[in-house]
């Protein structure tokens, strides 16, 4: 994976960062990612959705072709992420996008089938577990310090060091002693390139790096080397106690070339700097003030005893002698110590420490401190790169454990199955609505399973004439709308390389249209609506077309040979699938050679007098229309003779005009 893949990202990331940017999209670490860039979240997650389309081969776009259809990704996605367990795992989910690449979805069902094994294979006290170690997972953002200051006084190396770290580094041109003296002031560490002066080079925290060095992240910015590892620690921690507990996991084609060795390894360093590091914080004002309140202590009990002023100067004098070897004081620090201890001490008690003395002090302290970080954290660097591909490979199995995981239970609890991949046709074998499955996992009501198919197919639904489209008839409520939901929730599970809610389905590898009712009834623009459906028409090749009634946008002659214009000319090798109830209005204008009519019907009225409804189509046959439906109900609680004659014989010439259908 590289992160060429994004050009615009790439042409403005830093030389340095391209391979920590391309391993945060790898993992779909969307906040590791934004944090290196500096960008929202937001932006971060529409960086990986364009790595991941790259790694596809398609656009969403390409194959999700209109705003419905990518509404439903959306949905979908949403519901998929819920199963996850890390932010990294959900951003899998919500950034995985699809392909019509038979050999990428081969790899990505493949996949899905080792998830599912895994998750059968451990029992709910295991998974739980499994799950709690996933939780501690997380990549934290990743964060430092100040940058480091690069000095040198070429100008030439200024261009080179900006375009290799950008702004992770200050460069300044040094081309005098007293403007090197002038940036001693403003950083506690400079990295020196090239000769800068003995004068200067002798203070502490300036750096001598050689120019063949600047390259070299682990020498220029060692902090970024470790604090990457670092980030990652929780999750490289995880993996080694997932595969320690679980040889189900060690064992398995995701994590069998893992060495459990390199992460501990990584472990360990990252824990030995730890404890250094701690060791190391020492607040000198702090302890300045602490020494000061001791030394006026001792004072006042030398003065309540009898003791003089040599007394006291004796006991300065070890204290200060302690004070430099607990603070590890050398040389000229040693001496500030010293000196900021003896410069006051004319003026009696309270006993005080010079303010200059001991800002001059602090000052050199601080750069000493943060040489001896610098050296640290470089050493530790050195040691932790050699392990920086066994750490991406482990986290990126890790996160897709979470991911495999998700979408196990996403299918255990949808009852969803991998669907076969057809050259001719579409179709489901008790297809169910997706989120009328999300919603009766919710004690939402049970949910009605239909088979349906369009073209050709190996699904054996009998009844179902193998002709390339279908218009769908029937009542309002009937269930037409969600029979097309399921149709499109089908196809993009499938080109997403995932399961779908059916028990058998076969699906082509086609771009997919859909309309739906509530966008015509949102825009309630004929022409919208036709610049819409002029898509279809733009790209060469074969779809999937899915349309909802569109007879709401003109008067219903016109709307019905505008239809059939549409249904005579769908591109060849096109399935499509048509909800109208302007079927007789079609019906000349239409061929018949590849159309086929379906239709829902009601089952009669139930206790309370409301129409019952067969969700499954019945195929070759013109749907009870939702005035038949009404008429019917209303019939039935007419006692009137009069009016019971009128509503017969509307029914019985709207029966005659579908039974006049050929």
């Amino acid at each position: 994976m590289s992160v060429q893949s994004s050009e615009s990202t790439s042409s403005s990331v830093p030389l340095f960062l391209h391979d920590s940017v391309a391993d945060a999209v790898a993992f779909s670490a969307v906040d590791t990612l934004a944090s290196l860039l500096g960008i929202a979240a937001k932006e971060a997650e529409k960086v990986v959705l364009k790595a991941n389309e790259h790694a596809a081969g398609f656009t969403v776009r390409e194959i999700l072709c209109t705003n419905e259809t990518r509404e439903i990704l959306r949905e979908i996605v949403k519901i998929l992420a819920s199963f996850a367990v890390t932010k990294t795992g959900m951003a899998t989910c919500t950034t995985r996008t699809p392909t019509l690449d038979p050999e990428t979805l081969r790899k990505r069902f493949d996949a899905v089938r080792e998830g599912i094994r895994l998750y059968d294979l451990l029992d709910k006290e295991q998974i739980a577990t499994v799950q709690e170690l996933l939780a501690t997972a997380e990549i934290s953002p990743i964060r430092f310090n100040s940058p480091p200051v690069i000095a040198t006084r070429r100008h030439g190396l200024e261009s080179k060091l900006q375009e290799r770290y950008g702004d992770y580094v200050r460069v300044a041109i040094v081309d005098s002693e007293s403007k090197a003296q002038a940036i001693l002031h403003e950083a506690s560490l400079i990295l020196a390139v090239g000769d800068m002066g003995e004068n200067v080079l002798d203070e502490p925290g300036i750096i001598s790096i050689p120019e063949s060095a600047v390259t070299d992240v682990r020498i220029i910015y060692p902090e970024f080397v470790v604090q990457s590892f670092r980030t990652k620690s929780a999750a490289i921690a995880a993996v080694v106690q997932l595969i320690t507990e679980f040889e189900e996991l060690k064992s398995s084609a995701l994590f069998d070339d893992i060495s459990r060795a390199d992460l501990e390894a990584v472990l360990a360093v990252l824990a030995g700097l730890a404890d250094e590091e701690n060791a190391q914080k020492v607040n000198l004002p702090a302890v300045l003030l602490h020494w000061e309140e001791v030394i006026n202590h001792e004072a006042s009990r030398i003065v309540k005893t009898g003791g003089g002023a040599e007394d006291f100067k004796e006991y300065l004098d070890e204290v200060v002698m302690s004070m430099a070897d607990e603070l590890q004081l050398n040389g000229e620090d040693r001496d500030l110590l010293w000196e900021s201890a003896y410069e006051n001490l004319e003026r009696g008690l309270p006993f005080e420490f010079s303010r200059v003395r001991t800002m001059q002090l602090q000052e050199r302290y601080a750069r000493r401190i943060a040489e001896q970080r610098y050296f640290r954290l470089r050493d530790s660097a050195a040691q932790l790169m050699p392990y920086e591909k066994a750490v991406n490979t482990a986290l990126t199995r890790l996160f897709y454990l979470d991911f495999l995981l998700a979408v196990a239970r996403f299918s255990h609890d949808f009852g969803l199955t991998i669907p076969e991949i057809g050259a001719h046709g579409l179709g489901v074998i008790k297809g169910r609505n997706l989120f009328l499955v999300d919603e009766e996992l919710k004690a939402g009501e049970t949910v009605v399973p239909i088979s349906y198919s369009v073209g050709s197919t190996d699904l054996g639904i009998f009844g179902a004439t193998p002709l390339p489209v279908a218009i769908l008839t029937g009542a309002n409520s009937g269930g037409k709308t969600c029979l097309l939901v399921t149709l499109a929730t089908s196809v993009i599970l499938t080109e997403l390389g995932l399961p779908v809610p059916a028990e058998r389905a076969e699906i082509p590898l086609l771009p997919l249209y859909l309309y739906r009712r509530k966008m015509i009834k949102k825009t309630g623009s004929f022409e919208y609506s036709m610049r819409a459906l002029s898509r279809i028409f733009m790209r060469d090749g074969p779809k999937v077309v899915l349309i909802d009634e569109l007879e709401a946008l003109t008067e219903p002659g016109a709307m019905g040979r505008i239809m059939a214009a549409v249904l005579n000319h769908l591109p060849a090798n096109t399935r499509a699938v048509m909800i109208t109830h302007l079927i007789h209005e079609l019906r000349p204008h239409i061929d018949m050679k590849k159309v086929r009519v379906d239709g829902i019907e009601s089952e009669g009225l139930d206790a309370t007098g409301n129409i019952i409804v067969n969700r499954q189509p019945l195929f070759n046959h013109i749907g009870s229309s939702t005035p038949e439906l009404v008429i019917t109900k209303l019939m039935g609680r007419v006692r009137k003779p009069k009016l019971r004659t009128v509503y017969q014989e509307i029914l019985q010439a709207l029966g005659k005009e579908r039974d006049e259908w050929p």
